[in-house]
């Protein structure tokens, strides 16, 4: 899917996606909405400046007035949702550059005996894939929203600034599948974004497992201490009563005291 991202991003870079010559509608609207930005390839359009409204007279009637000078109306020209696409298509490249350059250092290092090292590329792994799930999800719910000026063809059409240049068959037409396309599309169609969660998931159990090994292996080192040898010296003054053995005495000695003895085998 990234090898996609970048061939889909660099046919918008490149401005390959012009609506000259297409026929169908649906084309077009495509074209004009979200992959083709007439500012950033030089394309310029016309703007409408012939559309008859309503003449006011000039004659003031010898009054002292100003009269009103008609002009026509000109239709503005913006293109900021193709713009803004060709931005997020950018951003999007760098996030995936990213991306796969973590995925071939995990790739690399897999099998290093540096724990250290693996810890930090599975982490570094992990959080990228996390922020590429984010990227994703945020893109697909601003496309869905772009729906409340797409109801209509005719709406597309007069956002986009492309009223002029361009004549549908039917604009009446419900042009809100073309949001949601956009919105399946920066997800994947939720199959390649259930993939990825799955992966965070699985680099998330892999640090799990890692760390609860490290843990157990620091558990067992306190647990079991080697033990210790033994120092050999003068008894001290609290050892009264207790009975102290050697290897090669098979008659122990009892210190007697003043209080009870107690005795240890």
């Amino acid at each position: 899917t990234g090898v996609l991202v970048f061939i889909g991003a660099a046919t918008i870079s490149y401005c390959v996606w012009t609506p000259a010559g297409v026929t169908h509608d649906y084309n077009k609207l495509a074209r004009i909405m979200y992959l083709y930005d007439p500012l950033a390839c030089g394309y310029r359009l016309r703007a409408l400046a012939s559309t008859k409204t309503l003449l006011l007279k000039n004659d003031t009637k010898k009054l002292k007035l100003t009269p009103i000078k008609w002009q026509p109306p000109v239709v503005t020209v913006s293109t900021r949702l193709a713009a803004k696409t060709r931005k997020y298509t950018k951003l999007s490249v760098l996030v995936h550059v990213f991306w796969f350059l973590v995925a071939i250092a995990l790739r690399v290092f897999k099998t290093s005996s540096k724990l250290k090292l693996l810890k930090f590329i599975l982490a570094t792994s992990f959080y990228a894939c996390v922020f590429v799930i984010t990227f994703d999800l945020s893109m697909a719910i601003v496309y869905i929203a772009h729906i409340q000026q797409s109801l209509t063809n005719e709406m597309i059409l007069r956002y986009s600034g492309w009223s002029v240049e361009l004549k549908l068959n039917r604009y009446e037409d419900f042009g809100g599948w073309l949001p949601i396309a956009a919105s399946a599309l920066w997800i994947r169609g939720g199959i390649i974004f259930a993939l990825n969660i799955y992966s965070c998931r699985l680099l998330q159990n892999i640090l799990r497992t890692i760390q609860k090994r490290e843990v157990k292996r620091k558990v067992a080192l306190r647990e079991n201490l080697p033990i210790p040898d033994p120092n050999f010296g003068k008894p001290n003054d609290r050892d009264d009563g207790v009975i102290y053995f050697r290897p090669g005495e098979y008659t122990p000695v009892v210190r007697t005291a003043n209080r009870p003895s107690f005795f240890f085998f």
